[in-house]
């Protein structure tokens, strides 16, 4: 990995680390709505998701990262597991989806690291 794939990969890896997290702790809340606020707040959360979705395969296709591709499969899966109302399982693979992320970040900080630039 070059350095400037290091950055985008960084930055992007970072970028989706935060967005899995915080959509997570929404996942998390979602059963304490009100029963008739539980829908609208499902679409938008999936909204969100979807969002993350596009940024991780745009993170794979511009660096060529395959763990933005693991990324992307584990927000799809948050998506399913979202539509049929399964918040803890969807909230298992956001885990999944930060770990792969956490693994792009850490690949790329050894490259900026080692060129003195973390």
């Amino acid at each position: 990995m070059d350095v400037r794939n290091a950055v985008l990969s960084w930055q992007y890896a970072e970028r989706l680390k935060t967005g899995i997290i915080q959509v997570s702790k929404m996942l998390m809340s979602l059963p304490d709505y009100p029963k008739e606020e539980r829908t609208g707040g499902k679409r938008m959360l999936i909204g969100i998701i979807e969002e993350l979705r596009a940024d991780a395969e745009t993170a794979s296709a511009a660096t060529g990262n395959a763990d933005f591709s693991k990324v992307a499969h584990s927000l799809s899966e948050m998506i399913s597991l979202t539509e049929s109302s399964q918040f803890g399982l969807a909230t298992e693979r956001a885990g999944e989806g930060v770990s792969a992320a956490t693994t792009a970040a850490q690949k790329a900080w050894e490259v900026l690291h080692s060129h003195g630039i973390l």
